[in-house]
């Protein structure tokens, strides 16, 4: 197979790749030209430009990675072979190159939409956000295709009889097919990194700001890689539950049962054992609790003051440079939202400070305040005489900004993710293709796919059908359970999603993507590599007639 196949398709994968290159040259060239002649602008400024100078720089990018790789897979052995016929195949019957003008031109239109309207900041972050999702699902869309195609047809239409005969393991035909496709989902990925991070910085964020606060947000919030700690409440949520249920049990007894009828949310019968009965009604009393003090120890009424904390700011203190707090207040119903003056005290230091309901605010404080320890303690005090309560948002409402980093390691690592449960899904594709057709092993892939990115959703779905409201039944029980069961065992896909911190300027640290290797990259995937090795050495590829 290493010495006929792959170089046929060898042959004819010279022709597209030159011509990726030599069509977005002229588009270049028509343009400049019209940019010249036709309306004289700026080259630098025209936008059209800009547009076809990427296409040239990603097709330059894709050419170049594609003969590297098939370089590097000819040095290789047999494991490399099949791997380079892969990538050869892909380019050769243009699917690879299919997907990088979808790709390319729904990242265009998204980053050429623009309301004069709509501030800068915005359009970045919808550009962000669409142009990953739009990444993602394409390159699974391809993975799952390709992964569930290269095998089952071959089985399917026989062509596996010619490579069985061949001097080449099972198991290394497998890896061979798994490491073409992981190899091509990097190209691919290379590529998209490539015109994400030129749309954004190069062309949203170059945009003439629409207000005051345009500039500044999209340099310091969005096109940075922020590490954020949040605050803690002091004293802890768990002091305060079980300093509340002890004054309860001893003064209020009643008041438990009460408790725990509003935050009875499961069916479970425990007439018959009143012991257990007790103890689920302390249990359910005690959560009930600790939700109610959860969303009181954001709210601060008139005349009233909270404590916070923050650990792990030593280098900041080392630094010298002041300690930058970020606050978000959440958006109340049925009230107006209205500009609040709190006094916020630091050390022997205290300051009235203007929040501003209506987006992210910033205040500064003296980092000498930070004690030996990196801990931080501010009190924040709603003044008598203001007008109502002020609520922090449940989701980062106050968080102190740690370290600073640059946007392109950050959109590097989160594309690096991407690849890593790519991999996952280009052997959970070879997995299913060795046992199913094609039509069947996408379907089932799919699915699993869609699960496991659904997975916080499902579980929520699943909570509520277990619910005391719920009308109970086998039906709803069963699906409940198997819904659970499934999300739960999945539910680590979805948990390291790193597209929402890119989107904020949060930093997606090499830590959780060395977490992310771990658990989708290693046991995901070599489980899956595992099995799919077993069922495709026991599988009966052809059959000998006498």
């Amino acid at each position: 197979m290493a010495s006929t196949a792959p170089k046929k398709k060898d042959d004819g994968a010279r022709l597209p790749i030159p011509l990726m290159v030599a069509l977005p040259a002229a588009a270049l060239l028509a343009t400049c030209l019209y940019e010249l002649l036709g309306r004289g602008a700026s080259l630098a400024e025209a936008t059209s430009i800009r547009v076809t100078g990427t296409l040239l720089l990603c097709c330059c990018i894709f050419t170049f990675l594609c003969r590297l790789a098939r370089l590097a897979l000819g040095l290789g052995g047999q494991v490399s072979a099949v791997a380079r016929a892969l990538v050869s195949e892909a380019t050769s019957t243009r699917i690879a190159p299919a997907f990088l003008f979808v790709l390319f031109s729904a990242l265009a239109a998204l980053a050429l939409f623009e309301s004069p309207e709509t501030p800068v900041r915005y359009l970045l972050q919808g550009f962000l956000s669409y142009s990953l999702v739009l990444t993602s699902v394409l390159a699974g869309i391809l993975t799952l295709l390709l992964s569930c195609r290269t095998l089952s047809i071959e089985l399917e239409d026989k062509l596996i009889e010619t490579i069985a005969i061949k001097p080449i393991g099972r198991g290394s035909y497998l890896a061979g097919k798994w490491l073409g496709l992981v190899i091509l989902n990097g190209i691919l990925l290379g590529v998209a990194l490539s015109a994400i991070y030129i749309f954004s910085v190069h062309h949203i964020a170059r945009l003439s700001p629409r207000d005051e606060r345009d500039s500044v947000i999209v340099r310091e919030e969005i096109l940075t890689a922020r590490e954020l700690v949040p605050a803690r409440i002091e004293p802890s949520l768990e002091a305060r539950v079980e300093r509340r249920m002890a004054i309860l049990l001893e003064k209020e007894p009643g008041s438990i049962e009460r408790l725990a009828r509003r935050g009875h949310r499961h069916s479970h019968g425990t007439e018959g054992h009143p012991e257990l009965a007790e103890k689920d009604l302390l249990a359910r009393a005690r959560e009930s609790l600790r939700e109610d003090l959860a969303r009181r120890s954001l709210s601060i009424s008139p005349g009233k003051s909270r404590n916070f904390s923050f650990a792990g700011l030593g280098t900041l203190r080392d630094s010298g440079s002041p300690a930058r707090v970020r606050y978000r207040l959440a958006s109340q119903p049925g009230r107006t939202p209205v500009t609040a003056r709190l006094i916020v005290t630091a050390g022997p230091a205290s300051g009235t400070l203007t929040f501003t309901p209506s987006s992210t605010g910033y205040f500064e404080l003296n980092p000498a305040d930070i004690d030996e320890n990196g801990r931080l303690q501010l009190s924040i005090s709603n003044p008598p005489d203001s007008t109502g309560a002020i609520i922090l948002s449940t989701r980062n409402g106050l968080e102190a900004l740690k370290t600073r980093g640059g946007f392109l390691g950050n959109l590097l690592r989160t594309m690096l993710a991407t690849w890593i449960k790519l991999c996952f899904l280009s052997i959970l594709g070879l997995l299913c293709s060795s046992f199913l057709g094609f039509p069947v092993a996408v379907l089932l892939c799919g699915l699993v796919l869609l699960v496991a990115s659904t997975s916080p959703f499902l579980l929520e779905a699943a909570e509520l059908g277990r619910s005391a409201d719920s009308p109970g039944g086998f039906f709803e029980t069963f699906a409940a359970t198997t819904t659970q069961t499934l999300a739960t065992a999945l539910s680590r896909y979805s948990e390291f999603d790193p597209a929402l911190l890119l989107i904020d300027g949060r930093t997606f640290s090499w830590g959780e993507l060395g977490l992310c290797l771990l658990w989708i990259g290693i046991l995901w995937t070599g489980l899956s590599g595992i099995l799919a090795a077993l069922i495709y050495k026991r599988r009966e590829l052809a059959r000998i007639q006498v």
